[in-house]
């Protein structure tokens, strides 16, 4: 199992979004970009991709973390959900890379840095 995991948020963009033949969400739409990509991702068994019911920041839809264990926790929003996915899987790389989790913005893929809004310190 991957210590690391990205949270995809499915509610995202439901209400702005909502397509009313299929209901698919934002956070839909980016999620299955994700699996996709995530398929033939060389480093898929390294971070997981999963779903969480919300992340409480609906007014920054589409929105993802990076969690890993004993590492900083990295909220992200305002994604585009046809547009990010493999920036995702990018900064993914320099996440599980990092002993300590620390990702310098300026490393990030240049359409992710303005989209980081959190850095959300380890539990103890």
């Amino acid at each position: 199992m991957a210590k690391h995991v990205l949270v995809v948020c499915e509610a995202c963009g439901a209400n702005a979004e909502k397509n009313a033949s299929n209901h698919e969400t934002g956070g839909d739409r980016l999620l299955n970009q994700l699996k996709e990509l995530h398929k033939k991702w060389p480093r898929k068994d390294e971070l997981a991709i999963e779903t969480t019911t919300c992340l409480c920041i609906c007014e920054r839809a589409c929105a993802v973390a990076f969690v890993g264990a004993h590492k900083p926790t990295y909220l992200f929003g305002d994604l585009d959900p046809a547009a990010c996915a493999a920036d995702l899987l990018t900064a993914g790389e320099l996440y599980l890379d990092r002993e300590d989790g620390m990702v310098s913005a300026h490393k990030l893929p240049a359409q992710l840095r303005p989209r980081r809004i959190a850095r959300i310190p380890p539990a103890p």
